[in-house]
């Protein structure tokens, strides 16, 4: 029955794994598409959110068969129940990353108000938080949880600087408000995936030592931290 129990929880993390990828795969293609006016690589990003979708059912019936056929107990229990909620901020990532992908349909052809760097710069952002997002859940450290609750605020600082310099654009110059608007919603979008990575950040440290932190600031939390090392 153990055994048992350990391959099939091996084969949620491997799916779990697969699907942060292809994730993080949509958001890297989303914003090149963006930058490049990318028609095609819009498509293989709006393509590809059925595939996630999919993958999301699969993990949310795995996990429910493991409960139910297995009844783990514990921490094995506590890692189920955060693959299911990080499975729904993954597929959640995954229509985000769409719908930036959209916004270059909007965006075909024309030559944009400012270069594109604070975007790109988000999605790197972004792909360093699901890295180490997943770090914690893969090695149970608590410490690179924290790493992504702080890159969070980095996110939210560049879609704030966004969103002020596009609004200034558009009171100069009403032409462009349909461009600047697209970019507003792309850089929103992004800043919502690091919301929901952050997610992910939370419920690996719900996995690690069972507490809830959704709500708590950062001094309290690292004070929670704190306590639980000694």
């Amino acid at each position: 029955m153990q055994i048992h129990l350990e391959e099939e929880l091996n084969q949620l993390k491997e799916m779990l794994f697969r699907m942060s990828d292809l994730s993080l795969e949509a958001i890297a293609d989303a914003v090149e598409s963006l930058k490049s006016q990318d028609l095609s690589l819009s498509k293989k990003v709006t393509k590809n959110d059925k595939e996630i979708d999919q993958m999301e059912k699969d993990i949310d019936d795995l996990c429910l068969k493991i409960i139910v056929t297995q009844q783990p107990a514990a921490s094995d229990l506590r890692f189920i129940l955060s693959v299911m909620k990080i499975n729904t901020d993954l597929e959640r990532i995954a229509d985000l990353a769409s719908t930036i992908a959209r916004q270059t349909k909007k965006l075909a052809g024309q030559i944009l108000v400012k270069p594109l760097i604070d975007i790109p710069r988000m999605a790197e952002i972004s792909a360093e938080m699901m890295k180490f997002a997943l770090l914690a859940v893969s090695e149970k450290n608590t410490e690179k949880a924290v790493k992504v609750l702080e890159m969070d605020k980095m996110l939210d600082e560049l879609d704030s600087q966004i969103y002020r310099e596009l609004y200034s654009y558009m009171l100069e110059n009403p032409s462009v408000i349909a461009q600047s608007m697209a970019l507003i919603k792309a850089s929103k979008s992004l800043e919502r995936i690091g919301d929901h990575i952050k997610n992910i950040a939370e419920r690996a440290v719900y996995y690690i030592q069972g507490d809830d932190i959704r709500h708590l600031s950062k001094s309290k939390f690292k004070a929670l931290l704190d306590q639980e090392e000694r």
